[in-house]
């Protein structure tokens, strides 16, 4: 069973989606479907990942204002714009997440699109020709003023890989929120519209819960406390993995098993330089942050640590 502690999203005057839910997790279960994307202003399935993470919507691609019409939507319809088309460019063998990586993100971002505008209500549409970037902000963020082609570009949010570069800003936020007092954590940012960071995140956890208690906290860069939080991309997120009464010596290995391979049986394990003494070297840290749980003010050395 899945147990979530939430606090409802909401949109902020700037037209940015405040995630301001703190996602707790200790047992897993089969997810609802259909499952959409959270932190963004229009309800996107998950089925526009590869979308998301290539910055490319494709002919056929259609959007709905109202996670309803998804389904069969039935009453009323929305007034104004409830659903955005795309007609252009022309389907094609979209490229995986992975192989998006620096100025081909950026071309994407910054490529046209021609997309109808659909106001169900009223039974009209519009045509227009916009950036890529620009759709996507409108999708993010909920606000229309970015389907103008006359506003100015938006610039490229910030990838998941450049927030992993700031995970030691979120500590304090994750020291507030965890249950455990004693124990170690593994802090690491997962890109949700990226099915690698997605597959590779959940074998971690599901490698871990197999030893032993896991308590996953998730939390948006806003909330993580990141500086410049609404310039990454909307899908990344920094997901804590805490490990109650276990040693970082325990759990080194099996993060080792699931983050590189090649690991052989007789290898030793120094937790407290993070490596290998096999010739096979293994940093975690560039993977994220693994530590002890540190010490709650006022604690003592034997409160603080696994036995």
């Amino acid at each position: 069973m899945c147990i979530h502690v939430e606090v409802p999203c909401g949109i902020m005057d700037n037209g940015m989606v405040e995630r301001t839910n703190v996602r707790r997790l200790k047992d897993s279960g089969p997810p609802s479907v259909p499952i959409f994307f959270e932190g963004l202003a229009w309800p996107v399935p998950v089925a526009f990942a590869t979308a998301i993470a290539s910055m490319r919507f494709e002919q056929g691609d259609v959007l709905y204002r109202d996670r309803r019409a998804y389904d069969a939507l039935e009453g009323e319809f929305p007034k104004g714009l409830s659903a955005i088309q795309v007609q252009l460019p022309k389907r094609s063998a979209r490229a995986a997440p992975s192989e998006f990586e620096g100025d081909r993100r950026r071309s994407s971002w910054q490529s046209e699109v021609t997309i109808e505008l659909v106001d169900l209500a009223a039974g009209k549409s519009e045509t227009r020709v916009l950036s890529q970037g620009k759709l996507a902000m409108a999708i993010f963020r909920g606000d229309e003023r970015w389907l103008d082609p006359l506003c100015e570009e938006p610039p490229l949010p910030r990838s998941a890989r450049e927030l992993q570069q700031r995970l030691e800003q979120t500590l304090a936020s994750f020291d507030e929120l965890q249950t455990a007092a004693k124990g170690c954590r593994f802090i690491f940012v997962v890109d949700l519209a990226n099915d690698a960071s997605r597959t590779k995140a959940m074998g971690v956890e599901e490698a871990l819960r197999a030893t032993g208690s896991v308590e996953r906290i998730e939390l948006s860069p806003e909330r993580a406390g990141v500086e410049d939080p609404h310039s990454y991309h909307p899908t990344a997120v920094v997901r804590c993995l805490v490990l109650p009464n276990r040693t970082t010596e325990e759990v080194l290995p099996i993060l080792r098993a699931q983050l590189y391979g090649g690991a052989s049986e007789d290898s030793s394990v120094d937790a407290e330089n993070e490596i290998e003494t096999s010739p096979d070297r293994f940093s975690v840290g560039r993977h994220g942050v693994f530590q002890a749980i540190p010490a709650k003010p006022g604690a003592t050395r034997s409160e603080a640590s696994p036995s």
